[in-house]
C-alpha cells in the first residue's frame, strides 16, 4: 500500500459513488497539492493531503509470510490527513453544500475500504484496508492552514485515513539458540592484611 495509492483510492471512490448516485456533473473530483489551489476554482471536489504522520497504534505493521520459511514482512504504518473541499459555480453556496454532504455520506458509508474498492493501479496485499474517519482540526489550525494557501477560506471537512503502510520490507528472524555455554571461573579469596 502506498500514500499515492490511498489518495487515488479516495478520489476513485468519490468519483464512482457520485456517478452511481445521481451523477458528478458538473463537478470533477481531483487530488490536490498546494500548487493546485488558485483563485477562481469552480466545480471541483478537492481531496487535499495536508499531513502525514506515523500511526502510533500500528507503527510496524506485520504482514503474513509469503511461505512458512520466508522471512517476516513488516511495513511502517501511517496516518494520512486530508481536507475535503468543494468549490461550486459562482455564488452557489447551496450547490457546494449539497455536494459536500454527498461526499461526506459516501465516506461515511465506506468507512473501511477493501478489495475491489482499492485503486487497481497499486499492488495491494489481500489483507489491506483503509479506515476512513472524520478528524478534528481546531478552528485556529484550519485557518492557519488556509492562510498558507492561495484562495480564501472555503468550508472544508478534515478526514484521517489509517493505517496506510509504506512498501513492505523483509525482516530476518533472529537466530534460534540451541546450545548454551556456561563458563565458571573460581572466585579468588580476598587477601587479608
Amino acid at each position: 500500500m502506498f500514500i499515492a495509492g490511498a489518495s487515488a483510492t479516495l478520489r476513485r471512490l468519490l468519483e464512482d459513488q457520485l456517478a452511481a448516485t445521481g451523477g458528478v456533473n458538473p463537478f470533477t473530483v481531483s487530488l490536490f497539492s498546494t500548487r493546485h489551489f488558485s483563485p477562481g476554482l469552480t466545480n471541483t471536489v478537492a481531496v487535499f493531503l495536508y499531513r502525514v504522520e506515523v500511526d502510533e497504534a500500528r507503527r510496524h505493521v506485520e504482514l503474513p509470510r509469503l511461505a512458512p520459511t520466508a522471512p517476516r514482512r513488516v511495513a511502517l504504518g501511517l496516518e494520512l490527513h486530508y481536507l475535503l473541499t468543494v468549490w461550486g459555480t459562482g455564488q452557489s453556496a447551496e450547490g457546494e453544500q449539497m455536494m459536500l454532504a454527498r461526499c461526506m455520506d459516501i465516506l461515511d458509508r465506506h468507512a473501511v475500504i477493501t478489495g475491489t474498492l482499492l485503486d487497481p493501479g497499486y499492488p495491494w496485499e489481500p489483507e489491506d484496508a483503509l479506515r476512513v474517519s472524520l478528524s478534528h482540526l481546531s478552528t485556529e489550525d484550519m485557518l492557519r492552514l488556509w492562510d498558507s494557501l492561495e484562495p480564501p477560506y472555503q468550508i472544508s471537512v478534515p478526514y484521517v485515513v489509517r493505517t496506510v503502510r509504506l512498501a513492505v520490507r523483509e525482516r530476518a528472524d533472529p537466530p534460534i539458540t540451541d546450545t548454551r555455554t556456561l563458563i565458571v571461573t573460581p572466585a579468588v579469596a580476598p587477601v587479608s592484611p
